[in-house]
């Protein structure tokens, strides 16, 4: 494929935009893109996890200390372990550190995909599960909004569908 822009070369570096649900996408050689301020893969400095992690972070640390007071330290009181800890090493101390670092985790996971709602592939032995427990915090939000609505009967509907399929739960 050619260089979009040159016409010349050969295009190496394949832009994708999605704008509006409208996707573009921009074919260019090196050059065309080092012109342009892409950054290609081999000229970006390869980061370790612990890197990673404390770019990502850098912006809410300058806005605030890592706990909201820029006196306090947030740490595991199991472990031991300070959120600075693990923005330096990457890596957890313990189990407790994700109760701990919640709100701090969120943001970051939120930062990286976008969302922390897993999206991806499920293993088949606690798929039947997972779907179950979505079905029934769907079903829970429409009966709230049925019940907002006093749309009663519709509400008592759903009322029993999730009480059949908590059932359904408990029995497997």
């Amino acid at each position: 494929m050619i260089c979009e822009l040159c016409r010349e070369s050969m295009a190496t570096v394949h832009l994708t935009e999605i704008v509006n649900n409208t996707k573009k996408e921009i074919h260019l050689c090196e050059s065309c893109a080092q012109q342009k301020g892409v950054a290609i893969q081999s000229q970006v400095k390869s980061l370790s996890i612990p890197e990673f992690f404390g770019q990502l972070m850098e912006d809410k640390d300058k806005d605030k200390g890592s706990s909201g007071d820029p006196g306090v330290e947030l740490h595991c009181p199991l472990c031991e372990m300070t959120y600075r800890q693990f923005r330096t090493g990457g890596k957890l101390g313990c189990p407790n550190d994700y109760h701990v670092f919640r709100e701090e985790l969120t943001q970051l996971l939120e930062k990286i995909h976008g969302s922390v709602q897993h999206r991806g592939k499920v293993p088949a032995r606690v798929g039947m599960e997972l779907r179950r427990q979505r079905e029934i915090e769907q079903l829970r939000l429409d009966l709230q909004a049925a019940v907002d609505g006093e749309e009663f009967e519709k509400a008592a509907e759903l009322r029993d569908r999730i009480y059949d399929l908590e059932r359904e739960e408990q029995c497997s």
